[in-house]
């Protein structure tokens, strides 16, 4: 799933760590002042985020039809499969060796240390138009978009429609609801909520329950409140679905969304779990699954905590490199034209960031609904530079709250210090 793609000409990356090593004239390692010599000629190097098995065969294609348009531009690609992705950036910030276009969740540390172009730089002014209105000021860092939203989802609990039926219950609006259908479930034999607390995106499953208590990662003022009264109940409440209810799959903190939760799921043996709609979710475990499901809203605290969903946006990023400018902005406006962009939508499941893209689906029955969700859904506090170390320690450290002898308000406490140190 992570190899490299060989484009027209021989040219390969060996591996994932040969990723920083630039090979294009005119272009060198690390930040700096992009240094634009109007000329397009050279080489560029392209990660993107591997979503399903459809991605490779994309941008294989994209990138063949793209040299074929630009034959002074030769662009090294790379398809990297998500775990292995936020192990290796990391390495990159630590040697400051970037490829040119990065595909990835996360923008503003790059954006703090001057390594990444304004989008206003790389992206024509057609494109910077079609960018969804919602979705622009989650790509900027003071005011500048350095992020270019490309794709966006939301997220939702999903359930089993047959399994439901079994026990006689209906999808749960509340806390207290879902606690009553994952108990007849797990009476019944099966998982009664799979709950994703491993390194995978923990950072997702916890913003869920954390607002759906009144909770978040940040106050209206941007303090950050991950040790919060409100965040401390709603971790309080996933110990006892887990340790006294049993209701949740044996090790949460060692639990991954796909090839724990979805897995299970699409195999029928879970009641219910956090989802999202469409996406990988879909694309990658429910197509052939057989499994009958549906989705609703996020149960709630309570009934006074207005509905909400949780949006997430991957980003693409240029890294700011002598010469790149004019390649890197020619590949981009190639990648966000109209159809080739919904080709890639609509093969990955995704909702699309662009108007003229969520015109064009506005009518689906699946991303209609979701495309009308964006405007309202809330984010991560990806604008804060702090947000990619305390995404990681999250992602590394939350799930431990899960263990018998572990205490929540603790593991909050440090996750809070990581992010107040990181200020």
């Amino acid at each position: 799933m992570t190899s490299p793609h060989r484009s027209k000409s021989i040219r390969k990356i060996a591996a994932i760590v040969a990723v920083g090593a630039l090979v294009a004239a005119g272009c060198s390692e690390g930040g700096g002042d992009s240094g634009s010599t109007g000329e397009t000629a050279g080489s560029i190097k392209v990660v993107m985020a591997q979503y399903s098995d459809a991605t490779q065969p994309f941008w294989e294609k994209a990138v063949s039809d793209f040299e074929d348009a630009n034959p002074d531009i030769n662009v090294d690609l790379q398809v990297i499969d998500w775990n292995t992705l936020l192990e290796q950036v990391p390495t990159w910030t630590q040697t400051r060796s970037f490829p040119d276009v990065l595909n990835f969740n996360a923008y503003s540390q790059f954006a703090a240390s001057d390594l990444l172009h304004p989008v206003s730089d790389v992206a024509d002014q057609a494109l910077q138009d079609d960018l969804v209105d919602s979705l622009v000021p989650n790509g900027e860092l003071d005011g500048t978009a350095y992020g270019i939203p490309f794709i966006a989802s939301v997220r939702s609990l999903g359930y089993n429609e047959d399994i439901l039926k079994e026990i006689n219950a209906k999808p749960p609006t509340t806390w207290a609801e879902l606690e009553d259908v994952a108990k007849k479930a797990t009476d019944a034999g099966y998982t009664g909520y799979c709950l994703p607390l491993g390194a995978e995106e923990s950072q997702a499953e916890f913003s869920l329950w954390a607002w759906s208590n009144g909770g978040g990662w940040q106050d209206d003022s941007g303090q950050w409140t991950i040790d919060s009264d409100a965040n401390v109940q709603a971790l309080d409440f996933l110990r006892k679905l887990t340790l006294d209810d049993q209701v949740t799959e044996p090790n949460p903190g060692k639990t991954n969304r796909t090839d724990g939760c979805w897995e299970s799921f699409a195999q029928g043996d879970v009641a219910m779990t956090a989802i999202m709609p469409l996406g990988t979710f879909q694309t990658s475990f429910m197509t052939d699954s057989g499994v009958k499901w549906g989705s609703t809203a996020f149960p709630r605290a309570n009934a006074n905590i207005p509905e909400f969903t949780l949006g997430v946006t991957d980003y693409l990023m240029a890294f700011d490199k002598p010469g790149n400018t004019e390649p890197v902005q020619k590949f981009l406006s190639f990648v966000y034209e109209k159809n080739r962009y919904l080709d890639f939508i609509k093969a990955e499941g995704f909702l699309p960031t662009t108007d003229s893209a969520s015109q064009a689906m506005a009518d689906d029955p699946i991303a209609g609904p979701g495309i009308d969700l964006l405007p309202s859904a809330q984010f991560y506090p990806a604008t804060d530079p702090a947000w990619n170390q305390v995404q990681k320690a999250v992602q590394t450290q939350l799930g431990t709250a899960m263990e018998s002898d572990a205490d929540p308000a603790s593991v909050l406490g440090t996750l809070q210090q990581t992010a107040e140190s990181a200020n």
